[in-house]
């Protein structure tokens, strides 16, 4: 072969390797495992679906996890692309939706993500970004962020066999979403998902849901304040072992915090001190602190029993507050007078599900049973004891849904999480609104207000040594949608004592303040209730938040670091506020002097009002 066709073949050989290295926008590699260790990996042309969007779409009917007609049993399936992989040293990030952000600067390591509290995953690379938002099946995939000798690989696994079913009972789709230039950031892409979740209906802007909802609208404009009246009963922290069942002489006694009728002083103190809105949460009110569950309604009698309960309540109404009651869905205990055996969710081998819980050996039952059997008579005898705020179930929006093989409530995580809704539906309905723990978003549709959305470092956010920090992508996409508070360190901000979580940990008690406002949150304190006299730090955390409250009614569509320790967020109103870490003055384009560890609010310009026209004959208008 003569000189020059060597080269040529050269040059087409390395074409043809750079072709099949870098696949197109629109191609994916799905990569299955089998349950016998054998893999299989197939090209996947995407769908164009709009001008930067490209739909994947895999019929359940090829996932199938069973022997059947020759076919191989179906361990996981992974979907890469090659917008999603970089090699150390690359500018750019991954995203989870947890908020965990990191860099392509590290050699090794491996995340995998199996709680996903927004279905979505997305990738940086210099001047171009994606958002990859599960639409089907999305309650049975991890995210897995995946390093070896610097290069990064980050991608869904969907754990078919982990759904025991023959086949799953939908489809995979995914959609990917590009952004180029300024708009390839966390920003855009939780800005797609909130967009994804408008337009299909499944949330609504606060601004429409507070109309014809006092108690929501009263909720939007007030601070958050739980009181643990009485210890929960976990086994670990009244050092017994009760085991799965036991009897009432075996429950040990209740640590006692505050009655009814201490609490009624503690409204007076707050009013004196000029608190006019809070929604306070009475935690562990009830019999046994939860531990008689699914009887979560009757007030437990050493604080003073239900008439107490009602003359606290009462007083609280009077008084201006929404006091509300703390209760959960996922225990129940044999002890308790409404524990029924065939309630409980059983696994895939039949085995009952359940943990240590708030009382004890809690099992969790099926949540169809808890909306068909234990939501009108509780919510009723709790509306009778006088509460007449948001109504606060744990747990619920902390975890993603589980699923249950009785056989007489069989349920897919998918029916599962339509379950949770409706209880939420009515808890709503009950009480104008409800408050959970957590921000899985399989509730979104219903859930009004979260306790926390990351509980850093922890869980639900956990450190981990391939993460650079934590970024506001939930918050992006809900913020003017559900309230919240962003950290589980965020909690009682402006004070040290009752930090012994180690979520409650992750800031300091400087930058719990800066990361509230930063993240967009409303002031929330529960631990240090517990034992406190003076409210004045509750007070001064009230007052600051007065001139930022009207910010829980707009989007979040931006969120960056400007200068080093220096952020910016941006609301839909044009507002802003710029934090500042570092121990050095900021100017912010020459609108402001931001402290050190300190931010400013810049708020949008008045919109002038519409004049009225005189002239105007168009007669009048329709509603």
């Amino acid at each position: 072969m003569k000189k020059s066709s060597k080269a040529l073949a050269c040059l087409f050989l390395t074409a043809g390797m750079l072709s099949s290295a870098f696949a197109a926008i629109d191609e994916v590699n799905v990569v299955t495992t089998f349950i016998n260790g054998s893999k299989s990996e197939k090209v996947h042309k995407l769908e164009k679906i709009g001008k930067s969007t490209y739909r994947l779409k895999i019929p359940a009917d090829q996932l199938k996890s069973c022997k059947e007609n020759g076919w191989r049993p179906v361990d996981y399936v992974e979907i890469k692309r090659d917008e999603a992989t970089a090699q150390k040293g690359e500018d750019g990030y991954w995203v989870l939706a947890d908020g965990r952000l990191g860099k392509f600067d590290k050699e090794k390591g491996n995340l995998t993500e199996r709680r996903n509290p927004m279905p979505l995953y997305g990738v940086k690379k210099g001047d171009d970004a994606f958002v990859g938002i599960v639409k089907e099946l999305k309650y049975e995939f991890a995210t897995v962020v995946d390093v070896k000798d610097g290069k990064y690989e980050i991608y869904p696994r969907f754990l078919i066999k982990e759904i025991y079913m023959k086949k799953p009972y939908e489809d995979i789709v995914i959609d990917f979403t590009h952004f180029k230039g300024k708009a390839a950031n966390y920003s855009s892409m939780g800005r797609e998902y909130r967009k994804y979740q408008l337009d299909r209906g499944e949330v609504r802007p606060l601004r429409e849901r507070v109309v014809g909802n006092p108690t929501l609208k009263y909720t939007a404009d007030a601070i958050f304040l739980k009181f643990m009246m009485a210890s929960f009963m976990r086994d670990s922290e009244t050092h017994t072992n009760r085991g799965d069942h036991w009897k009432p002489e075996d429950d040990p006694a209740i640590q006692k915090y505050r009655s009814f009728d201490d609490m009624k002083e503690i409204f007076k103190k707050l009013k004196a001190l000029g608190i006019d809105k809070a929604d306070i949460i009475l935690t562990n009110w009830n019999w046994r602190s939860n531990g008689r569950n699914p009887m979560c309604s009757v007030a437990e009698p050493e604080l003073g029993g239900n008439a107490k309960c009602k003359e606290a309540t009462k007083l609280g109404k009077e008084l201006g507050y929404q006091i509300s009651p703390h209760i959960l869905h996922t225990e129940n205990y044999t002890i308790s007078p409404y524990f029924c055996k065939n309630d409980i969710a059983v696994d895939q081998n039949g085995q009952y599900k359940g943990y240590t819980g708030m009382g004890g050996k809690g099992f969790n039952p099926s949540f169809i049973q808890v909306y068909r059997k234990h939501i009108l008579d509780n919510y009723d005898r709790m509306k009778k004891l006088g509460f007449n705020g948001p109504m606060h179930i744990d747990v619920t929006s902390a975890i993603t849904p589980y699923n249950d093989f009785n056989i007489d409530h069989f349920a897919t995580r998918k029916d599962t999480a339509e379950y949770m809704n409706k209880v939420g539906f009515l808890s709503d309905a009950f009480f104008g609104a409800w408050t959970s723990e957590g921000p899985c978003d399989q509730v979104a549709n219903t859930l009004d207000y979260a306790l926390y959305v990351s509980a850093y470092p922890s869980y639900l956010g956990s450190k981990h040594p391939l993460m650079d920090r934590c970024v506001p992508i939930w918050e992006i996409a809900y913020h003017g949608i559900i309230l919240y508070n962003p950290f589980a360190s965020t909690i009682d901000y402006n004070l040290t004592e009752g930090r012994g979580w180690g979520p409650t940990t992750s800031f300091t008690p400087e930058t719990r303040r800066l990361k509230l406002v930063e993240f967009g949150g409303r002031p929330t304190f529960y631990w240090a209730l517990a034992n406190m006299k003076d409210f004045t730090p509750v007070k001064k955390a009230y007052d600051e938040y007065q001139p930022l409250k009207y910010l829980q009614y707009e989007f979040m569509d931006f969120h960056g670091e400007i200068a080093p320790g220096v952020f910016l967020t941006k609301y839909s109103d044009g507002s802003r506020i710029v934090t500042n870490y570092t121990q050095k003055a900021y100017n912010y384009n020459g609108r402001g002097i931001v402290k050190p560890m300190d931010y400013m609010l810049i708020k949008a310009p008045a919109k002038p009002e519409a004049k009225s026209d005189a002239k105007d004959k168009s007669g009048p208008k329709s509603k």
